[in-house]
């Protein structure tokens, strides 16, 4: 039938579905659409926000429109939670955070402040940090926090949790890998700034028993190296099955109970004529022999050639 509207004849789980692949500043311009489309969006199992989509960046209208959002079905269970803070700090998007964690999301995937400039004229970072019933939430299948700080959580018990990507985002990493039984995929980028003024731990410890994959991307790019943020890496995951390393911030790495290793995309080096961490370098190589396939770039071969004309 000639300008039949099939679209809303869908019904409103359906909608509401295909509504949640949108960003939210997009599925809200759909509330003009027509009566029955007005409040639609507040129904949407998702949320995905950038606070710099608003037209005036203030606390109070970002902590509005979620409030709107929260207030209007108190039973809705937003599956997904996707928030990019921006420029600015909000005070009070933590306690947001906290009520749609109660709730029961699936995915979490917050973005904090990045910086800000005090009354000094300096840059700081802007850290927003994480509601502790994060770290009990019986739902969460994916978490990702970048510029978001992890405090000591005390207690930690994740039982769903399966995906954690952190991207500068400050944590106890030991402590939250021991609460996370069931997690399988890992990927950290550090915050080398932080690093470099004391601010993070020099030794980066994985234990994990359900790991299967690990990544700590190259993030400043191919030929960033610091001498201030080298650090030790510790790996033991006896069932991981993808290793990519890609820094060259490591001072040296150990690992063990690598058994079930498949691939591994290496970009890293080490200084092979460093007396010092030759039996590191030996211990590192002896303990990935196992794997199917490697990946390796240019410095890690010479590291690999090096090392074995040391040996003989």
């Amino acid at each position: 039938m000639p300008g039949c509207d099939r679209i809303s004849e869908l019904p409103e789980p359906l909608l509401t579905h295909i509504l949640s692949y949108l960003p939210t500043k997009h599925s809200v311009k759909t509330s003009v659409l027509s009566t029955r489309w007005k409040n639609l969006w507040l129904s949407v199992p998702s949320l995905d926000l950038n606070c710099d989509d608003f037209p005036y960046r203030e606390d109070e209208v970002v902590l509005s429109f979620f409030d709107r959002l929260l207030e209007f079905n108190p039973d809705l269970r937003l599956l997904k939670l996707k928030v990019k803070c921006g420029n600015f700090e909000i005070e009070g998007l933590k306690d947001r955070i906290s009520t749609v964690i109660h709730r029961g999301p699936q995915h979490l995937d917050v973005n904090g402040c990045i910086n800000y400039i005090d009354r000094d004229t300096q840059t700081y970072p802007f850290i927003e940090y994480m509601p502790l019933n994060l770290y009990t939430s019986k739902t969460l299948v994916s978490l990702k926090l970048t510029y978001s700080g992890v405090e000591d959580p005390g207690l930690v018990y994740v039982p769903c949790l399966k995906s954690m990507t952190l991207v500068k985002a400050h944590s106890c990493l030991e402590r939250l890998l021991s609460g996370c039984p069931v997690l399988e995929e890992l990927t950290l980028v550090r915050d080398m700034h932080s690093n470099f003024e004391g601010k993070v731990d020099s030794l980066m410890r994985v234990r994990s028993r359900s790991l299967k994959r690990f990544r700590v991307p190259l993030w400043y790019g191919e030929y960033c190296s610091s001498l201030f943020v080298k650090y030790t890496l510790e790996i033991d995951a006896p069932r991981l099955e993808r290793l990519t390393l890609g820094e060259d911030q490591f001072d040296s790495i150990a690992v063990k109970s690598l058994d079930s290793l498949f691939m591994v995309d290496l970009n890293i080096k080490f200084d092979p004529e460093d007396f010092s961490k030759r039996n590191e370098i030996r211990y590192f190589l002896s303990g990935i022999t196992n794997v199917r396939h490697m990946i390796i770039s240019e410095k890690t071969v010479k590291v690999y050639f090096t090392h074995d004309s040391l040996s003989n």
